[in-house]
Parts: C-alpha cells; sequence; structure tokens
C-alpha cells in the first residue's frame, strides 16, 4: 500500500482520532482503489479492518436515504419540492405567516432549530418533532438541524404511501445490490459490523434510535463497497440521458446549489460546500461536486464534472475521546480523500 497513505493512518491513530478505516475512490467506469487499515475497535485485542466492514454511517443516511427517496418521489411527480411542507404534514407547526417549504427543509433554511428529542418518548418525540414551532422564520438563518431530515422521511411516506425503509431497499438497495445497506438496529450477529460509542449493529445516534421507526436523519448501516455502487449510479446518471434510478427532474434539485444567496451552498439533500467550509471535502473536487459526512467518522464525496467519487468511513466514534476530535478527524479525512485520489490518476491515467 501507499507509504503517504499509510503515514495519514498512522498519524491519524496516534492522535486519537480512529483505530480503522476503509476508504475507496473511484470513477463511473469501474476504475476504483479500496484499502483497509487498523483495527475494527481500538481494543489490543481487536480484530483487523476487514475491506467489507459494516459502518453505521449516521448522517451520510440524510443523503444516500432520504436524498434518494426524495428523487423517487420527485420523478413520479409525487411531491414537488417547493410545495408547502404543510401540504404533505397537516400538523407541522408553523410561525404565523410564514411557509415552510420542501426544499428549505432540504437546505436547512426551515428556522427550526437542531433541538433533541431522545429525551421523549418515542410517541412524544413524534409529536414534539411536528409541533414544536420553528426558532426563526424560514430562509432567514442556516441551522443545520437532523429535524428537517426526519420530518422529510415523514413527508416522503405520505406522498408515496409507503415506509422511507421500504422505498429505500425496494428503489435503490435491492435493485442496486447493495446486499450490506439497511437501516438499523441490526440483529444479524455479523462480525463485520464496526461498533461506535454503542455495540455493533446498534444504531448510534439518540434521535433515530428512540424514534419507532427508521427515520431520515440517521441509522443507516452501509460499507465502502455498497456506497461506491452508489456513487457509480449517481456519476452514470449525472452523465446519461436515462437510467433507472434517477430521473432528469430530480437530479436538477440533488445536484444544483439551491441555498438562498448568501448562505451555505446546498442542493436538495446534499453539502456543496468549499473545502474551506467542509474539510472533509476532496481539495481537488470541482464546485459541482456534493457530499456529506457522518458523526460517527464517514465521508462520500461524488464530482460529476471530474467523473470521481470518495469515500471514507471511520471507527471515529469507538474511540475514548472522540468527542473532542470531530474537526482534527474530518481534516484526516479530508487528506485520506486527496491521496486516494491521487493514487487512483496515476493508477488510471
Amino acid at each position: 500500500m501507499d507509504k503517504q497513505l499509510e503515514q495519514i493512518f498512522e498519524e491519524g491513530c496516534g492522535r486519537g482520532l480512529l483505530s480503522g478505516m476503509v476508504a475507496a475512490a473511484g470513477n463511473s467506469h469501474g476504475n476504483e482503489l479500496c484499502c483497509a487499515f487498523g483495527t475494527m475497535h481500538p481494543a489490543a485485542d481487536a480484530p483487523e479492518m476487514q475491506p467489507d466492514a459494516v459502518f453505521d454511517l449516521a448522517s451520510i443516511t440524510k443523503a444516500v436515504a432520504t436524498t434518494s427517496a426524495a428523487a423517487y418521489c420527485i420523478d413520479r411527480g409525487l411531491l414537488d419540492p417547493a410545495a408547502p411542507a404543510g401540504l404533505y404534514l397537516p400538523k407541522l407547526a408553523q410561525l404565523p405567516g410564514s411557509t415552510i417549504t420542501v426544499l428549505s427543509l432540504a437546505t436547512h433554511v426551515s428556522g427550526f432549530g437542531n433541538h433533541k428529542t431522545d429525551h421523549l418518548s418515542p410517541d412524544d418525540a413524534v409529536l414534539d418533532l411536528l409541533q414544536r414551532p420553528p426558532d426563526y422564520l424560514p430562509g432567514t438563518e442556516y441551522i443545520y438541524s437532523c429535524r428537517n431530515f426526519i420530518l422529510l422521511g415523514w413527508i416522503m411516506e405520505a406522498c408515496s404511501g409507503e415506509t422511507l425503509d421500504f422505498i429505500c431497499e425496494r428503489q435503490f438497495f435491492k435493485p442496486l445490490g447493495m446486499t450490506d445497506t439497511h437501516f438499523g438496529p441490526l440483529h444479524t450477529g455479523d462480525q463485520r459490523i464496526v461498533p461506535t460509542s454503542v455495540p455493533a449493529g446498534i444504531i448510534s445516534d439518540e434521535q433515530a434510535r428512540n424514534l419507532p421507526k427508521p427515520v431520515g436523519n440517521a441509522g443507516l448501516f452501509s460499507t465502502v463497497g455498497d456506497l461506491a455502487i452508489f456513487s457509480r449510479i449517481m456519476l452514470n446518471a449525472c452523465h446519461r440521458s436515462h437510467n433507472n434510478f434517477f430521473g432528469k427532474t430530480s437530479l436538477k434539485w440533488l445536484t444544483n446549489c439551491l441555498s438562498p444567496p448568501g448562505f451555505p451552498r446546498r442542493s436538495f439533500g446534499w453539502d456543496m460546500r468549499s473545502r474551506e467550509e467542509v474539510p472533509h471535502r476532496p481539495s481537488s473536487f470541482s464546485e459541482a461536486s456534493f457530499g456529506h459526512s457522518g458523526w460517527t467518522g464517514g465521508s462520500l464525496w461524488i464530482d460529476p464534472e471530474q467523473d470521481r467519487y470518495a469515500i471514507v468511513l471511520t471507527n471515529r466514534t469507538a474511540q475514548p475521546e472522540y468527542g473532542k476530535t470531530h474537526g482534527n478527524q474530518m481534516n484526516f479525512r479530508g487528506n485520506v480523500a486527496d491521496r486516494l485520489l491521487a493514487m487512483l490518476d496515476k493508477a488510471f491515467d
């Protein structure tokens, strides 16, 4: 394996950022480099990290699952992203004289704060998420909020008549062959599942774990291999006029910056900010690229202009001091992605 990549990984371990990772970079033609480093968890007797290790994706769920479900609904005329969110969720709380749109949820300018509900019973948490008033008028503040994507998941269910996990499994994961991608909790006893701050297979996000069914902010588990399949499909969809998963209509929403002027750049569900704003973004990726990260230590970025993707999944939250490493770990993942992409360019030039 590449000495520079080994050095980046060893330095990250030495700083307590992780004990193991799986990472990949590739393009739509199937050219790919994949590597696994370190151990499944930090204990001295931990097994080696496997290339097909299953990770809790945390907020990468927002993009891979919820945003894809939205694409399914958009392409079938079931969902209008510009419509009021209350059209699909009539009980949704709103400030007088204002209208929260579906798009404002997807770009985190709805006015909802990042208030948590895991201290409530599941039923009370559902009511709170629907009925707690926004903190600000829509379109006036950018607040990254899990509530936005929990609500988006419920909107997909309301307009399709199907559960979020069913849409994702039937329309995307199963037909794509993403056989290791499922909403948790996982009860398989699979030794490939990487533990986080909670035992392997348990959803690490407290809100998603507390709510009565799979939701749109977190809770998806997957592998680098499955995410590579997904990334290639996204790239192919951007390059070709027809595919079975993402249509022209939904791609206009998913792959273009739709944030109000002056706000952080986001499409419908994907992050489009610069490397300076989000250090896990590959530095060589174009302005057209889109991605997402997860609290557990993962990043996924796709660049349709350069026809490349980069995936880095780590066991950050299995580390004893993970609460202090979020910023440094984002930088680490960006450096890993940069090195893998340089290796990819050299290998397939």
